[in-house]
């Protein structure tokens, strides 16, 4: 399999999300700080001048303003961190990125296929003699429950306790239909008419080996991981592009694709 990894990108956001956690935690201490003026100065002390005079006045506001811009900022540090960082997953032995953990579920299949990490317009994409598969990725565990296009995770204490580090499943089937737009725009900019009707579909895909999954007709295919390479093969045997069409579509792909290769 021919991977397509725009590594710049994914190393970009990563960093960008551990420097908004850093300031998050640095504004929250800042208001931990300003909620102990009281103890330091006596509310019946005159006023004094200056920037201490200013903390007298308004250190209530600090203390609060701060609480709500820290955690702020350190959620949307989690954002980036859950979707670019590495780590390692329960119940694997490996340290890695939600990327290379979609690539390791596919692992095995020839240079008909093509991986695109990060490097179109949608997050992941594999193309190959089935087309083209879209993945909405998600890394959290706990319960999911699906109904149709409808999502929901069910109350938790424990989701309660790690609100503002989840990713949050949002609505996987209408990310998905984000993404086949956007990819039905890309592919209209070929000169090759065969891929303005290449078959385009999307699955949800749930890292997470402790996700929770309960499915009642979902309008899109919700798999673990694990059921990932079955799944591409299952569609494989029910869709085949000619090899032609199947070359054009990875060629024009690959050049349209912001990616590096070299890895750490």
């Amino acid at each position: 399999m021919k991977v397509y990894r725009n590594l710049t990108e994914i190393k970009q956001k990563e960093s960008r999300g551990r420097r908004l956690s850093l300031a998050g935690m640095a504004v929250l201490f800042v208001g931990l700080l300003a909620s102990f003026v009281p103890t330091w100065i006596s509310p019946l002390d005159p006023i004094q001048p200056g920037f201490m005079g200013f903390l007298q006045l308004y250190w209530s506001w600090i203390s609060f303003g701060a609480l709500f811009i820290g955690f702020f900022l350190a959620s949307l540090g989690s954002y980036y961190i859950n979707r670019f960082a590495r780590r390692r997953w329960p119940g694997s032995r490996f340290f890695e990125r939600p990327d290379e953990v979609l690539e390791r579920s596919m692992k095995g299949f020839d240079d008909k296929y093509s991986y695109f990490a990060m490097s179109l317009p949608v997050g992941y994409v594999l193309a190959g003699p089935n087309g083209m598969l879209l993945f909405a990725v998600r890394s959290d565990k706990g319960r999911v429950v699906v109904n149709g296009d409808k999502w929901r995770e069910p109350f938790s204490f424990g989701r309660l306790l790690t609100f503002f580090a989840r990713e949050g499943v949002g609505n996987p089937t209408r990310d998905l239909e984000e993404q086949k737009a956007r990819m039905r725009d890309l592919l209209a900019k070929s000169d090759q008419e065969s891929l303005a009707t290449v078959p385009l579909e999307g699955a949800t895909v749930f890292l997470n080996q402790e996700a929770q999954l309960e499915l009642t007709n979902p309008a899109v295919p919700v798999l673990r991981a694990d059921q990932l390479k079955d799944f591409v093969r299952n569609r494989a045997r029910e869709i085949k592009l000619p090899t032609a069409t199947m070359r054009a579509l990875q060629e024009f792909l690959a050049e349209q694709a912001a990616y590096q290769v070299a890895e750490e």
